[in-house]
């Protein structure tokens, strides 16, 4: 009886799908419960028969005879659920409520989710690039440690967030807004992406004009500039030029992301590295530890390294300078040029600082 008495809790606060609070669904449920407690009993007492028998008339409770087995099944199976259920229903507990009320509450209550959170799902439902990048702002002016962990999150489970352009760049931007507060975990996402990948690594959207194009237009631009011609006519052409370089980008963007689903690299630890060079950080001896080891580090690719002497000059000292001219000497041109951009860099901010002091 007792077992039978529970199993009728038990199923009572699961089964929430009638209004136990009508007649109709209350009757409903309550034959159910009968006949659900009347099967148990018979159960348990045709799997305990032989025991109590052996003991004849030594049983005090729950004996073996026809009589004895006729009371318990109609006090286990049919008087003590029908009990029960009424007892859930008619207690009145605090603030109007019963017991059967708090366990469907209890049943049916789902886990209450936080604006950030909801607002992460609906990134990733997205399909326009336009409101992805609108609710990673949203998530950037949130500012809390539950809208971080979305921002995260889209970097392994929105597949497009490190191919499109504009994603990517507003993800990037909205993580470093975060500064220190996304520093370690960035840092382990870093550390955790696969040695035998690191070689083939992508550089940052945009790298290949950077790398074989960019210094040629600065050049091209001062030139135009510095012409003794009409001023509109010096407009005009800067704007031309303005032009055929948007045009170029976008080509080479076009490139670059093909070229990395053709060969299955991976920007991930170029996309940390930039959101780092994004960080208003002037000095921070954690990203400048890290920045040297993954320059020194020949097992990443040339961009992510020459990444990583653009991070040791926004984070570094003047101790780091001849570090920096070292890789004046590496054969990578790249890692050469980056270099450079290091160095002038990071004695433009030994500079500022000594004239501030």
């Amino acid at each position: 009886m007792a077992l039978s008495a529970a199993f009728l809790l038990v199923v009572a606060s699961y089964i929430s799908f009638w209004d136990l609070h009508t007649p109709m669904g209350l009757g409903v449920f309550g034959l159910l419960l009968v006949a659900v407690s009347l099967f148990v009993s018979i159960r348990v007492d045709a799997i305990t028969l032989a025991r109590r028998q052996k003991r004849g008339k030594k049983q005090l409770l729950n004996r073996s005879d026809a009589r004895s087995r006729l009371v318990k099944f109609v006090l286990g199976g049919v008087l003590i659920p029908i009990g029960a259920l009424a007892a859930a229903n008619l207690v009145e507990l605090p603030n109007n409520r019963t017991p059967m009320s708090l366990a469907i509450r209890f049943t049916v209550a789902k886990p209450e989710v936080s604006r950030a959170e909801q607002l992460g799902n609906a990134v990733l439902r997205a399909e326009s690039p336009a409101t992805k990048v609108q609710g990673i702002l949203a998530l950037q002016t949130l500012s809390s440690a539950e809208a971080l962990d979305q921002l995260l999150r889209f970097l392994s489970d929105d597949p497009m967030a490190l191919n499109d352009g504009s994603e990517y760049q507003a993800l990037s931007k909205a993580l470093a807004s975060y500064g220190v507060q996304a520093r370690p975990k960035l840092l382990q996402r870093f550390s955790q992406f696969s040695p035998s990948l690191r070689r083939g690594a992508a550089g940052p959207g945009g790298d290949l004009f950077e790398r074989h194009f960019s210094a040629a237009f600065d050049g091209l631009k001062s030139e135009i500039a510095g012409r003794n011609a009409d001023p509109a006519a010096k407009v005009a052409e800067l704007a031309r030029l303005q032009a055929a370089q948007a045009d170029l980008q976008r080509a080479l963007s076009q490139v670059e992301t093909y070229t990395r689903a053709s060969q299955g690299s991976s920007s991930l630890p170029a996309f940390i590295m930039q959101t780092f060079l994004q960080m208003g950080l002037k000095q921070d001896a954690d990203l400048l530890a890290f920045a040297r080891q993954t320059a020194a580090d020949a097992t990443w690719s040339d961009a992510v390294r020459g990444q990583a002497l653009l991070l040791i000059a926004k984070v570094g000292t003047k101790d780091d300078l001849d570090g920096l001219y070292a890789y004046l000497e590496s054969p990578s041109r790249l890692l050469q040029a980056r270099a450079i951009q290091a160095i002038a860099a990071l004695q433009s901010k030994v500079s500022a600082t000594g004239t501030n002091g």
